[in-house]
Order: structure tokens, then C-alpha cells, then sequence
């Protein structure tokens, strides 16, 4: 697991993190869980979650786009998380 900083900027928030994983080989089937919260006074409230094949990530060997969080209840707004995915032999 990994976690960004907490970023408290308005509506849109940018964290221009980026993470890396170490394969013993080329992962086939795995997927990336991302879950995204609000971490307010009130506690940590979910904006959504969403799960990419790692799989097209190995085989394009880049991949960027929006992806539409999944809310964890029916009643809350859609949001998008944009990310962009690279793949290194190195």
C-alpha cells in the first residue's frame, strides 16, 4: 500500500505524486485498488475507489486517462481521478 500527502485545495486537488513497484516479472492479471478519502475533522469520508488492469499498463508500455471513481454510496456526487501509468524495465 502506499499514501499521498494530504492535500487541502478547493474542489480539485492535484498531488503530482508518483509511486513505483518492484516485479520479479511482468505482472499478468494484477490489478491497482485505489481508494480516495476526504480527511476532514469529522473523519476520513470516501469520494470514491477505482481498480485498473495492470496488465495494458505492461503491454503499452504507458497508459493516461480519467478514470471515474466508483462511489462507496449511491448518494454521493461522480468524480474522475486523473492518472497516467508507466511501465521500466530498469
Amino acid at each position: 500500500p502506499r499514501l499521498t500527502k494530504i492535500v487541502s485545495t478547493g474542489t480539485t486537488p492535484e498531488w503530482d505524486e508518483a509511486f513505483a513497484w518492484a516485479f520479479d516479472s511482468p505482472p499478468k492479471g494484477q490489478k491497482l485498488h485505489i481508494s480516495c478519502k476526504n480527511n476532514s475533522k469529522f473523519g476520513k469520508k470516501s469520494f470514491g475507489k477505482v481498480t485498473i488492469q495492470i496488465d495494458r499498463v505492461v503491454m503499452l508500455g504507458s497508459v493516461a486517462g480519467e478514470y471515474s471513481l466508483l462511489p462507496e454510496s449511491k448518494s454521493g456526487p461522480n468524480r474522475n481521478l486523473e492518472i497516467e501509468f508507466q511501465w521500466s524495465n530498469k
